[in-house]
């Protein structure tokens, strides 16, 4: 490929690259702020604050408080710290719908859950849904968009089935194909976790974040984690944290 050609991308949906914005916010962590942000020395407090003003954005445009907020290392860690960390922590049944994204649809598999089916337009079927449910269930996960469909899910109706069938349940949704387009904060007011990744608008790879709402317990998928927004998780680089401020809220 010739250094002059030019290239037309076209896989946004997949993956977006890394916004000028981003860049630039992230370029001091490498000559300025190296610190580690859980030590209680003045470098590593300065890194501490930049990351709480990631998780204030990230907060606000999610619709939760601060503390609700867990950084993790993006998508797939934050699906898996939701639905494994959730039967971690209570046991129980996990079930999810049968168009989840792997990162999700595995571990329930894994866990020995239970799958919803979707009908022929790829919309969770609300009565096959409610069908699964019982009071053995402790987390339902049902995607808010499809990553290759596209289809939006009636997430209100499926957090009355869950509240209605599954009482000990939360509700987990994956929002991360649905934040460049939809607002989550609305659409996903219903669910107690909510997951979302920083490269599907511009950010880096290998950021995320999880919305644990406030009273829902997980336990850690990796020992020795740091506390961190409400459940514990290894402390994230804060490198790729100092993006998000910066991203657009919309690609």
């Amino acid at each position: 490929m010739g250094a002059a050609e030019e290239i037309a991308y076209l896989d946004n949906a997949a993956s977006t690259p890394l916004c000028p914005e981003a860049a630039e916010a992230m370029a001091p962590m490498h000559r300025e702020m190296y610190a580690n942000p859980t030590g209680a020395h003045r470098m590593a407090r300065d890194t501490r604050r930049r990351i709480d003003d990631a998780r204030d954005v990230m907060a606000e445009a999610l619709g939760s408080e601060p503390g609700e907020i867990v950084f993790t290392g993006g998508g797939t860690e934050s699906d898996n710290l939701a639905v494994v960390g959730r039967h971690m922590q209570v046991g129980g049944v996990a079930v999810c719908a049968a168009v989840e994204h792997h990162a999700v649809l595995e571990p329930v598999e894994h866990l020995g859950g239970r799958v919803a089916p979707v009908d022929a337009s790829g919309v969770v079927d609300l009565d096959r849904l409610a069908a699964v449910l019982d009071e053995s269930v402790t987390v339902v996960s049902v995607m808010l968009a499809n990553n290759e469909t596209g289809m939006v899910q009636p997430l209100g109706e499926v957090a009355e089935a869950v509240r209605s069938g599954a009482p000990q349940a939360v509700l987990h949704t994956d929002a991360v194909q649905a934040f460049p387009w939809l607002d989550v904060a609305s659409l996903a007011a219903c669910a107690d976790l909510i997951s979302v990744s920083a490269h599907k608008f511009g950010g880096p790879k290998g950021v995320g974040a999880l919305v644990v709402r406030d009273g829902v317990e997980l336990s850690p998928l990796l020992l020795a984690a740091a506390r961190s927004g409400g459940c514990a998780r290894a402390p994230t680089t804060p490198r790729g944290l100092l993006a998000w401020p910066r991203l657009p809220k919309r690609c």
